[in-house]
């Protein structure tokens, strides 16, 4: 994978709807049909996952950190803090995130191996609301180191549609000495592959043009609009 800088993020708390979408529309960071767009972003936090937060809360915690490194690739497997965060390895939070346009009907599993020392949260959206249909939140220690047997890995499975569109998303904060991040998926029961473009080009629409990353996170993040997070930041 390769990854190229971005700039910055969207404010879901001062741009209209209609703003917000013409915004990402126009910053040209639109797939195609057939093609994935990846994103991982680092920023600087030290926010710990607390009992009752949402993936909606802990999306606006890391909203508000300082970037340190945004970047586009081509899929979600071997996120460093070496390549991806400028070889920070403490004190931040990770976003990473896909949009899919499904071709093929079938159960998909998505397998996360991550160190989110400061738990995290996954969720899944709907292309065509923005509504968070589906949410996991993690409030321990999770390290998987390199593991796939080990208990830290954990699983998400949704069935999907031919022609549903969906955005994936998976936030976690980490104190120190962080390590690599990968996802993996596996269709009804398959052998588990890395979640990357290659790997997914036989699952994909071959008609519906895909909205690319940066749309459906802010369709994502349209509700967060004037909420306050009410945790504390932890060191």
């Amino acid at each position: 994978m390769t990854p190229s800088s971005q700039r910055g993020f969207f404010s879901p708390g001062s741009i209209a709807k209609g703003l917000l979408l013409a915004a990402i529309l126009s910053s040209g960071f639109v797939g195609s049909a057939g093609a994935l767009s990846f994103q991982a972003d680092f920023v600087s936090s030290t926010y710990q996952t607390q009992a009752g937060d949402t993936f909606s809360d802990l999306l606006a915690q890391h909203q508000a950190g300082t970037l340190i490194q945004s970047n586009v690739t081509t899929g979600l497997e071997n996120i460093s803090t070496a390549v991806y965060a400028g070889g920070v390895t403490q004190n931040y939070s990770l976003l990473m995130s896909t949009t899919i346009d499904f071709g093929v009907a079938g159960t998909y599993a998505f397998q996360v191996g991550t160190d989110w020392g400061r738990g995290g949260a996954t969720a899944l959206i709907d292309n065509s609301t923005g509504a968070i249909v589906s949410e996991r939140v993690i409030t321990g220690d999770v390290w998987w180191a390199y593991d796939w047997n080990n208990p830290d890995v954990f699983t998400t499975s949704f069935a999907f549609a031919p022609g549903d569109s969906y955005t994936l998303m998976w936030v976690g904060f980490e104190g120190c000495c962080g390590g690599s991040s990968t996802i993996r998926f596996s269709v009804d029961g398959g052998a588990f592959q890395a979640l990357n473009d290659t790997n997914l080009q036989p699952y994909l629409s071959a008609s519906v043009p895909e909205p690319g990353t940066l749309l459906l996170v802010g369709l994502g993040l349209i509700g967060l609009a004037g909420r306050r997070c009410s945790g504390r930041p932890r060191s």
